[in-house]
C-alpha cells in the first residue's frame, strides 16, 4: 500500500498580510471611531442640564434662589472669584432663555460649579445660621436635584473619554476595550426544568427513624 505525501497548502504573501490585518482597525474604522467623537462631544457642548421643573415661574424661582444664595452662602478662595462673577451671569442668562418646557438649565460647566457652590454653604454667625435654616428644605431639596444632574453629566463625559480613547488607539493600530464588559447570557432554562404554573411541588423526603421508647419495667 502506498503511502500518501503529506499535502503542503502554499499561503501567499497577499493572504499572509491580510490576516495580519484582521486584528487591527481598517482606515475606515478609525475614520469612523473619529466621527463618533466628534459627534458625541459636539452633542455634549449643546447639552443643557435641567435642574427645575418645566415652566417659566418653576426656572425663576429656582435661579433666584440661586441668585440669593450665590451673594449669601457662597465662601470663595483665592482665584474662586471668577466662578463666582461667571455663576451669577449664567443664572441671569438662563432665566431669559425659553423656559416654558424645559425650566431652568444649565450648561456642563455652570452645573459642575452649581453642584460645588451647594455641596460648601458658608456663613459666619448664629444670625447667619437662622437664616439658612429657612431655606434649608429647599435647599436640600435642589442640592438632591444637581447632584443627580452632575453624575449623569460626568457619566455622559466618561463615554466620551472613551470614544476618543477608541479613536486614538484605532489611529496607532489598535481595538480597544470596551467600556463595560458584556455581561454573560445566563442559558435558557430546559423545558422539562421549568416549574408549571399553578401547580404545586411536592417534595418527597425519606422519615427519619424514630427510636423506639423504652417500655416503664412492670413491678412484679
Amino acid at each position: 500500500m502506498e503511502k500518501e505525501e503529506p499535502k503542503l497548502t502554499i499561503v501567499k504573501n497577499d493572504e499572509k498580510e491580510e490576516k495580519k490585518q484582521l486584528n487591527k482597525p481598517t482606515p475606515e474604522e478609525a475614520a469612523q471611531y473619529k466621527i463618533d467623537f466628534d459627534t458625541a462631544m459636539k452633542n455634549f457642548a449643546e447639552t443643557r442640564w435641567q435642574v427645575s421643573d418645566a415652566g417659566g415661574f418653576a426656572a425663576n424661582d429656582i435661579a433666584l434662589f440661586l441668585l440669593d444664595y450665590l451673594k449669601k452662602y457662597v465662601l470663595w478662595t483665592k482665584t474662586g472669584w471668577m466662578g463666582v462673577i461667571k455663576m451669577n451671569e449664567e443664572l441671569n442668562k438662563a432665566m431669559k432663555l425659553n423656559n416654558e418646557t424645559s425650566g431652568l438649565t444649565l450648561d456642563y460647566q455652570t452645573l459642575e460649579f452649581c453642584g460645588y457652590m451647594l455641596i460648601n454653604p458658608g456663613g459666619i454667625g448664629y444670625d447667619v445660621a437662622v437664616e439658612f435654616e429657612k431655606i434649608a428644605d429647599k435647599y436640600s431639596k435642589l442640592m438632591i436635584v444637581v447632584g443627580k444632574k452632575v453624575e449623569e453629566a460626568r457619566a455622559t463625559l466618561k463615554s466620551i473619554q472613551y470614544l476618543q480613547d477608541k479613536w486614538a488607539a484605532g489611529e496607532q493600530g489598535f481595538y480597544l476595550a470596551e467600556l463595560e464588559p458584556k455581561k454573560e447570557e445566563v442559558p435558557p432554562t430546559e423545558p422539562d426544568q421549568q416549574m408549571p404554573e399553578g401547580k404545586v411541588i411536592v417534595m418527597n423526603t425519606t422519615p427519619k427513624e424514630e427510636t423506639p421508647k423504652e417500655e416503664p419495667p412492670v413491678e412484679a
